[in-house]
């Protein structure tokens, strides 16, 4: 394998967990939206899908063996999660 087709490879697995990072992020904003329009359902839904998004993007981190990306798709998960912790602790006490 040249050097320049590994490195179309290494740019092409950035680029597609960047995008899934990216569509995760989104998802939590659009949670954010529906949590402060009080649409409750509306915040379930997307913050499933980010974090259907963010396990996507760990999984494609960790088989393409890019340096320090699982680890900041960790970081993006362990965020999400605790944005939904902090959701559902402030609905119960409600």
């Amino acid at each position: 394998m040249s050097i320049a087709m590994y490195f179309a490879g290494v740019g092409a697995s950035w680029r597609l967990m960047a995008g899934q990072l990216l569509v995760s992020g989104l998802a939590v904003l659009s949670a954010c939206q529906d949590i402060g329009r009080r649409m409750h359902p509306g915040a379930v839904f997307w913050f499933l899908i980010a974090v259907a998004f963010g396990i996507s993007a760990l999984a494609t981190a960790i088989r393409s063996n890019l340096p320090l990306a699982p680890a900041i798709c960790v970081l993006v998960l362990c965020s999400e999660a605790l944005m939904t912790v902090l959701w559902a602790m402030k609905k119960k006490s409600q």
